[in-house]
């Protein structure tokens, strides 16, 4: 009798928290894909180097302004990527494909992206987790937000060669942000 009852706190246990996380990756989904338009600053630590810059979403396109330690800005797009050092005025184009700005673009434009990923519910917050392959080599993401309202906060992304924490600050919903910020158009010509 007494595996019996273990037995069926176990299945209850296992659906309660079935149901609670795709009620959670639900609510994530939508929320992600509701954002049309959005400005925050960030904080990037990598390899105990801190980067410092803004970050921009607007109709399917990302910006990604670097301002300290360096001066650098990427724009990504579904199929290109422009790299723009603005110290040395050098500019770069590449596909997206096995970089970790696909991993960008596929978290705010693809709904099953976060399909297959573990949640991990705490007091206030909650994070995914997912492995993906980029360039062959394996990268463990965790994804976290606040849960009421729901809330994007940080990403880290950890591999054999590094260790990257993405915190997202003071995020603004309604930037009204002018389209040619997204331009891939090379910018060291006039």
């Amino acid at each position: 009798m007494k595996y019996i009852f273990l037995i069926l706190v176990l299945i209850y246990y296992s659906f309660s928290v079935y149901g609670k996380n795709e009620t959670s990756l639900k609510k994530i989904n939508l929320y992600l894909n509701n954002i049309n338009e959005f400005y925050s600053t960030f904080l990037q630590i990598e390899n105990n180097t801190i980067s410092e810059g803004k970050f921009y979403l607007k109709n399917n396109r990302i910006r990604i302004e670097y301002s300290s330690p360096h001066n650098i800005v990427f724009v990504l797009k579904k199929n290109k990527i422009m790299f723009f050092n603005k110290d040395l005025q050098e500019v770069q184009y590449f596909n997206p494909k096995n970089t970790l700005g696909q991993f960008f673009l596929d978290l705010f434009n693809k709904e099953k992206f976060l399909s297959k990923t573990k949640i991990t519910h705490k007091t206030g917050y909650l994070y995914l987790t997912k492995e993906i392959y980029l360039d062959e080599q394996l990268h463990k993401i965790k994804i976290y937000f606040e849960t009421k309202p729901i809330l994007l906060k940080k990403i880290e992304i950890n591999n054999e060669l590094n260790k990257i924490s993405f915190a997202l600050l003071n995020p603004n919903f309604n930037p009204n942000l002018q389209d040619n910020i997204f331009s891939l158009a090379n910018p060291t010509i006039n």
